[in-house]
């Protein structure tokens, strides 16, 4: 039973469905009609997260990648690298077309991350579902209200799940969590949106 529970937060907290959540958090956030919003919520997802997507199913049906969670950290390489070139696109048309500095910062924050997870993954086994859940909270935090510092119960609540299935260690848990505090605080404060 135990053992069920935990499948279902790790796939609840899948990587990519809380990034995008946190995605569209903050596009809800944005002080722009709901065509502009439609409109960079597309870019985002040609630019953004097609890159990683196609590099994922790919691989999966090559048979490069093993399962859906690509639990061989070595496996992860090329999906990484994409994510990595999506976020980095997505920020520069961004950038050249002027979008909100929220939104500006939050993709910012999405490719720094890359760079950061990518290389420690290559070292390192490190938990991206906490990366992503945690990505997920901060935005509830720095873009809404401190009033959802509960939501650290999430993050800790997927650790659990994710080192009681024997994916992750304690230790890879916190470091993703950790880096991920770190560099989107670190972003968000360059554009003067580090509130708490």
């Amino acid at each position: 039973m135990l053992k069920k529970i935990t499948l279902w937060i790790s796939y609840i907290s899948e990587p990519f469905f809380t990034s995008s959540l946190a995605f569209g958090l903050v596009l809800l956030k944005l002080d722009v009609s709901d065509s502009e919003k439609i409109t960079w919520g597309l870019l985002a997802l040609f630019f953004g997260a097609l890159p990683p997507i196609l590099v994922f199913l790919y691989e999966k049906k090559m048979g490069k990648i093993k399962d859906w969670m690509i639990t061989n950290r070595l496996e992860r390489r090329d999906v990484h690298l994409a994510w990595i070139f999506g976020s980095a696109l997505l920020s520069l048309v961004y950038w050249q077309l002027a979008a909100p500095r929220l939104l500006i910062a939050f993709t910012l924050s999405i490719f720094v991350l890359s760079i950061v997870i990518t290389l420690a993954t290559f070292l390192w086994k490190i938990s991206v579902h906490i990366v992503g859940v945690t990505m997920l909270v901060l935005t509830l935090l720095l873009v809404y209200s401190s009033t959802y510092l509960f939501g650290v119960i999430i993050i800790i609540l997927v650790a659990w799940a994710r080192i009681y299935l024997g994916h992750h260690t304690l230790s890879q848990v916190t470091a993703a969590s950790i880096l991920t505090i770190l560099v989107i605080y670190f972003v968000f404060g360059q554009f003067g949106l580090a509130t708490f």
